[in-house]
């Protein structure tokens, strides 16, 4: 009876899966030739004993080479569906065309003696002629290099040996510069390997005063049979020698090459220069007629302004070509790249000019200035469900307006200058009215000099050119309705140093000053929540900051390891005061984090984990100031770029089980935050140029305090109960993707929470407990969380 009455059901299912099935991963053809073979297909079989690294490089290289109308083009559309739209006529011309662009390619990475066939498969359905073209690579073996030599001094053709003090010169910074080689025995013998020796050899040549030494001036020769092999001679014993070294050699292929200059080089390209006159117009643009020059000479340099926009002795700290030194490109590069990443100009125009017969060439740097000020104005909007003081749901309004003074005192500073204005407003009020929950103002203005100041402090001694200091000043007023007001003052100096991937900042000194007015509803949480009392207060922070970023990884792979410090009070305690005893917060914040991500395709995987802690160190056991870090510094879990099951600091600390009621402990912070995330990232369809990407994630982590907090009774970090404060979360999203902005729409469920509330204490660490499908967070992000 049961079978009987489930078997509509178990029809409905089955006709249902089927339908998707047919939905999600069926194949469409549009806009096909009727009745005339099309491709639909390509294979590339190669045939030989390959790694499986080397047959992907190869198969996707070989692809790569396939003539445009040999490509077939599927695009998914909802979800995995393919379509393949126009596909173009089959031509057997194609094929063979597509076979010489392979041959090429294998040739180019030392494949020599391949054979390539194809051959053809017509399917047909309908009208339609499917033609699948299989192309079957037979590859020799790879050539290796055997014997490699730089002969700069030998004329290519009669083989005799010239001295000249050109070529002489650039033999020795060959040999020298042998460390630095690309290329080694055994290497394959390749044209991209080749290509990229003789460019390192013309990088070395043009730093060291070969201005207009090019690539072309450099040959390279090979013997890929073995000419010294096939010398004629009567010895028996020699010739079996011989005969042994050939099998050996069509065995094992190899190459001799030597590099070699021109025959009849361009005697112009071999002159070593010495840098003469530099002169530079920093402010040249389309009204530069309307002025009168003003020529002034600073030290080696002639600056010729016209509006006199800049103030010339500033600029002397951006230039590295020197009258009377070697010319190096290396210094003409960097010349140039300071000055464009100097936001004062738009264009930079650097031009030598070699004097006629001499060794000396002179230079012209033309600046052309950016528009003074720049102002924006933008408009910031969230929505969050669950966030202090109270759970609600809230609506975050924010207006920046910014002002960039590109020119800041004439020297090329930045100075950027914000207001923002921002609201929070609460739907869910004791008499269902919207109401005011926070009001933010803040008034900040920074200062960026792009060099060392002072320049004689000994701080990145050495290596100046990619310095820069910067000055920060905020004010900010916030007001937590019902709740306290802050008011806070910070100012800071500081340098940031960047070399390769690397970037490396200290701030010195960093003072802030918060004042806290505690109002009812904190008073209130205070009673209930003593340690409120001791995190809550109004203080100073005296601190250095330090901070090193790292980016890095290979061609699908990016990495970025960010690591940050903080210390506070300890310098300045050693002023007496009074003061200082009672309002100066002391403590040590350490911050790590490393990300990842691997680009498969259209595809990405991505992880990050973080790890940081915060520790107060009171003087004495009456400074209850530094029992636990300030608030301004606690760290917290939740929304949408952390623990995306849980609101904002709706998580911890540890396996505390507190009510997250307003009067009792709404906001969840610690001095210890565990944090690791990962997603994979799916494309789904391009709807009129607008992008969805799907994204399937989980994250795992928690806050701890580092002290026992009597208010939040296992909320300090202990290693033995480390699973059992760990929160894990899971969830699924959709990316909308407009180019100028990334738009993330998020839903996620517990999985596993350590921190319920009071009123269910059954719930804690129970896998997907009471799990429904409308039960989840969600989550409105912007851009992509890491």
């Amino acid at each position: 009876m049961f079978v009987s009455a489930a078997k509509p059901y178990i029809r409905y299912y089955l006709f249902l899966a089927a339908a998707l099935s047919v939905f999600f991963f069926s194949c469409t053809i549009k806009d096909y030739p009727v009745n005339t073979p099309f491709v639909y297909k390509t294979n590339i079989n190669l045939q030989d004993n390959f790694s499986t690294t080397e047959k992907k490089v190869l198969t996707e290289g070989l692809d790569q080479q396939l003539h445009d109308s040999m490509r077939v083009r599927w695009v998914k559309k909802f979800l995995v569906a393919q379509v393949l739209k126009s596909p173009p006529v089959y031509d057997s011309s194609n094929a063979v065309k597509s076979i010489v662009f392979m041959k090429g390619f294998l040739t180019s990475l030392g494949y020599y003696r391949d054979s390539i066939n194809y051959s053809t498969e017509i399917d047909t359905i309908g009208n339609q002629y499917r033609t699948t073209i299989n192309f079957n690579v037979v590859s020799a073996k790879l050539f290796k290099l055997d014997s490699i030599s730089y002969n700069l001094l030998i004329d290519t053709s009669d083989q005799s040996i010239i001295h000249s003090p050109a070529r002489d010169t650039l033999q020795k910074l060959t040999n020298e510069s042998m460390g630095q080689t690309f290329i080694k025995k055994g290497d394959p013998f390749s044209t991209p390997v080749l290509s990229q020796e003789i460019n390192r050899l013309s990088d070395i040549y043009r730093d060291n005063g070969f201005l207009r030494y090019t690539s072309d001036e450099m040959l390279v020769l090979w013997d890929t049979v073995g000419l010294a092999l096939l010398r004629p001679t009567l010895d028996p014993i020699e010739q079996a020698q011989q005969l042994e070294k050939l099998r050996q050699r069509r065995l094992n292929p190899t190459a001799d090459v030597e590099f070699r200059l021109r025959t009849s080089p361009d005697s112009a390209r071999f002159i070593r220069y010495f840098i003469g006159k530099v002169r530079v117009f920093p402010d040249l643009s389309a009204d530069t007629a309307l002025y009168y020059p003003t020529i002034e000479n600073i030290g080696k340099y002639q600056f010729i302004s016209y509006p006199a926009l800049f103030k010339n002795r500033k600029l002397v700290d951006y230039i590295y070509l020197h009258q009377g030194d070697l010319y190096k490109q290396s210094n003409y590069l960097k010349t140039q790249n300071k000055f464009n990443a100097l936001t004062a100009w738009r264009l930079v125009t650097i031009t030598p000019y070699p004097r006629i017969g001499q060794d000396t060439v002179d230079f012209d740097i033309k600046l052309t200035p950016s528009r003074k000020y720049q102002f924006s104005a933008n408009l910031e909007g969230s929505r969050n469900l669950t966030t202090f003081p109270e759970p609600g749901n809230l609506l975050g309004l924010g207006i920046n307006f910014g002002l960039q003074n590109r020119n800041f005192a004439r020297a090329a500073n930045l100075a950027v200058t914000n207001l923002r204005y921002g609201i929070e407003l609460n739907g869910k009020s004791a008499t269902n009215q919207t109401t005011i929950q926070t009001q933010q103002y803040s008034l900040s203005n920074t200062i960026q000099f792009p060099r060392k100041v002072p320049h004689e402090l000994p701080l990145f001694k050495g290596s100046n050119e990619n310095v820069r200091t910067i000055l920060g000043v905020n004010l900010s007023y916030t007001d937590r309705y019902k709740y306290y007001t802050v008011q806070s003052v910070n100012t800071s100096w500081g340098y940031e140093k960047t070399w390769g991937n690397k970037l490396l900042g200290i701030r010195f000194p960093n003072i802030e000053y918060y004042f806290l007015n505690r109002q009812a509803g904190l008073l209130q949480l205070i009673d209930s929540n003593k340690s409120y009392r001791y995190i809550f207060n109004k203080g100073l922070v005296l601190s250095t900051i330090a901070n090193y970023n790292r980016a890095g990884g290979s061609k699908n792979v990016t990495n970025l390891l960010t690591v940050g410090g903080e210390i506070s009070g300890f310098a300045a305690s050693l002023i007496p005061s009074k003061f200082l005893d009672t309002n100066l917060y002391r403590f040590v914040k350490l911050d790590a984090e490393f990300r990842q991500t691997h680009r498969i395709r259209r595809s990405a995987f991505a992880w990050r984990i973080f790890g940081g802690l915060g520790y107060g160190i009171p003087t004495s056991s009456l400074d209850s100031l530094n029992l636990f870090l300030p608030f301004f510094r606690q760290y917290f879990v939740g929304g949408p770029n952390s623990m995306r099951a849980w609101g904002v600091r709706r998580l911890g600390p540890g396996s505390s089980i507190k009510s997250f009621t307003r009067f009792n402990n709404p906001d969840r912070f610690g001095d210890m935050r565990l944090e690791a995330n990962a997603e994979y990232r799916f494309y789904l369809a391009n709807i009129s140029g607008v992008i969805l990407n799907g994204a399937f994630f989980t994250d795992i982590g928690n806050v701890w305090f580092l002290r026992k907090n009597p208010d939040f009774p296992d909320g300090e970090f202990r290693l033995n109960k480390l699973w059992k404060d760990i929160a894990i979360g899971a969830g699924t999203g959709l990316r909308v993707d407009f180019g100028f902005l990334k738009l993330r729409f998020e839903y996620a469920y517990k999985v596993k929470n350590p921190t319920p509330d009071a009123s269910n204490p059954a719930e804690q660490n129970k896998w997907f407990y009471n799990w429904q499908l409308l039960n989840g967070q969600f989550q409105l992000g912007i851009d992509y969380p890491f």
